[in-house]
């Protein structure tokens, strides 16, 4: 039999950032490769992924990467790190156009990456493995789920997915595939755990149709709608129901233009080109007859709002005015709550009807207790593993399956954390004694590699409480100072109150040189160390502050 081992690199006790490396002998397939974003500690930084040392050992094994949607937490770390380990991409025409769009926004060039484009419920075979996909429904057009047939049995990832049947073929959980595939036994099965402490069906608590429906049929002035990009379930839905109530679509930007167009062009929306109309034609219908549609990412589709309201927009024909309501349509994060509230409060200034989704009301397309119990159901697994969430919800989904009756139990159920390995053998599956490097990489720009805590823990020192440099010239053959000092603050007090304290520093400063200089063999890295510390605890003892200090000591000789 085939040895295999599932490699967790990311996703585990956290969310998003996804990535685990599927073994089966020589070679290796990387199912999702994402990235999460940095708190506001973090300052400088653009994204988070997971550390990929293992793959980049094993680089020459690593046969495909395995995408199973267009949502960032999915595919964020592939552009930074498939020119180090390059390997086809296994993905959709829909996830691909959403990574160009990453790669643009990020001033990264992808026409050379390698694509293999696929179906939702394709059969593809890879490297002379056989690779089953079942189309499931999330927020992302088709996504799907993944079934490696291997000789132990099938080892199948279902991720980012709900029960629901009643979207167009973009948004379909395959049941019948998924039937196909249980027909042969289910070694191990991998699930989606963030909403597993909901109970019931996740259906249809992240649908916005409602709210939009009711907004749609009676308010009689202009409807604005702000959605995130990758909400793509919602945004077909506002589209059709528009279509549907004879409004027409006003898309507020080029990127909001382009994402619609896109997705029409791979055949996710589908209504009559009339529905939408250009900008400039706003004012030629009546306002019932209007539905302005911004999308973006995160905190920039927060930004956007922001400035619409306070009319600091660059596109100046659509503005806000006492008659239009806007519908906020999603539920955002603690990562961007102030960008949040900021937006609601300009909103709100900005003498509008104002809608939000309160967050009893709308929840992340990821499977509940009984979309989980659903799963299980049909493929009956031997062995399960909860992924994708914090622990709390891990365990949750551990719980869920065990108390099923199916024949789960705490033998079978098996958790795992970032930096574990499975092992599959002879149709048994245990925990492996061994550890790959784990934890996280942080992404500066284009950068993905040689970035430390250091330099964050630096970045966060000088925007809290400043940067004070010191600088000197030394003569180690005269044993004393021959070039002055020099000392330069940012942000740390006011010019007007900083005379004492910059004498105090420069005293301190000139001291300990002079002093160190006198001792015999002295290094200057030495002196500048004791100058550092002495320095920064007498800012410390008188303003309670503590700045980033650069000490900068040049010999001549």
């Amino acid at each position: 039999m085939s040895n295999i081992r599932i490699v967790f690199l990311g996703g585990q006790d956290e969310r998003f950032k996804n990535m685990i490396a599927v073994e089966i002998d020589r070679d290796i397939f990387v199912v999702e490769a994402g990235c999460t974003f940095p708190d506001k500690n973090k300052r400088g930084i653009d994204y988070i992924i997971p550390k990929y040392d293992y793959l980049l050992t094993n680089k020459d094994r690593v046969r495909a990467y395995i995408i199973t949607e267009g949502n960032d937490p999915i595919f964020g770390a592939l552009p930074f790190i498939i020119d180090k380990i390059p390997a086809p991409i296994v993905c959709t025409d829909v996830t691909r156009i959403f990574l160009f769009t990453f790669c643009e926004h990020n001033n990264i060039n992808p026409s050379h990456y390698q694509f293999q484009i696929v179906e939702p419920s394709d059969d593809i075979t890879i490297a002379g493995h056989l690779i089953r996909l079942f189309s499931t429904c999330s927020n992302m057009a088709n996504s799907y789920g993944v079934c490696f047939d291997t000789d132990q049995g099938n080892i199948i990832f279902a991720l980012n997915y709900v029960i629901d049947n009643n979207m167009t073929k973009s948004f379909v959980t395959d049941i019948k595939k998924m039937g196909v595939i249980a027909d042969s036994p289910t070694l191990l099965l991998l699930a989606d755990s963030i909403n597993a402490e909901r109970a019931g069906y996740s259906n249809p608590m992240y649908k916005l149709r409602t709210v939009v429906r009711e907004s749609v049929k009676d308010v009689k002035g202009r409807i604005f709608v702000g959605l995130e990009s990758p909400d793509v379930y919602n945004i077909v839905d506002i589209i059709r129901i528009c279509s549907k109530y004879h409004r027409r679509i006003v898309l507020y930007d080029t990127a909001t233009s382009d994402l619609v167009y896109r997705l029409i062009k791979v055949g996710v929306i589908t209504v009559p080109k009339e529905t939408f109309i250009p900008a400039e034609d706003i004012n030629r219908y009546p306002t019932s007859e209007i539905v302005v549609l911004i999308t973006g990412f995160k905190n920039r589709l927060l930004h956007k709002i922001s400035l619409l309201a306070k009319g600091l927009h660059d596109n100046k024909i659509i503005s806000l005015n006492n008659t239009d309501t806007f519908v906020l349509g999603n539920h955002f994060t603690n990562d961007v709550e102030i960008d949040y509230f900021d937006a609601m409060d300009d909103l709100y200034r900005a003498d509008v009807d104002v809608v939000s989704i309160r967050k009893n009301e709308f929840i992340k397309m990821h499977p509940s207790t009984e979309d989980i119990k659903t799963m299980l159901t049909i493929f009956r697994p031997k062995y399960y593993v909860p992924i994708s969430g914090y622990l709390v919800c891990l365990l949750a989904n551990a719980n869920t399956a065990v108390n099923m009756g199916i024949g789960l139990n705490h033998q079978n159920v098996l958790l795992v954390d970032n930096g574990m390995v499975l092992n599959c053998q002879n149709s048994v599956c245990s925990y492996s004694s061994e550890k790959v490097l784990s934890g996280n990489v942080m992404v500066d720009g284009k950068d993905a590699s040689n970035f430390s805590e250091q330099i964050v823990e630096e970045r966060r020192q000088i925007s809290d409480d400043g940067v004070v440099v010191l600088g000197t010239v030394i003569s180690q053959s005269k044993h004393e100072i021959v070039g002055g000092v020099d000392i330069q603050t940012r942000g740390l007090f006011y010019a007007k109150n900083s005379d004492a304290l910059l004498r105090e520093m420069q005293t301190l400063f000139t001291k300990i040189v002079s002093e160190k200089l006198k001792e015999p063999g002295i290094v200057v890295k030495t002196i500048a160390d004791e100058v550092k510390n002495s320095v920064l605890s007498l800012i410390r003892r008188q303003t309670l502050k503590t700045p980033l200090i650069l000490v900068s000591i040049k010999e001549i000789d």
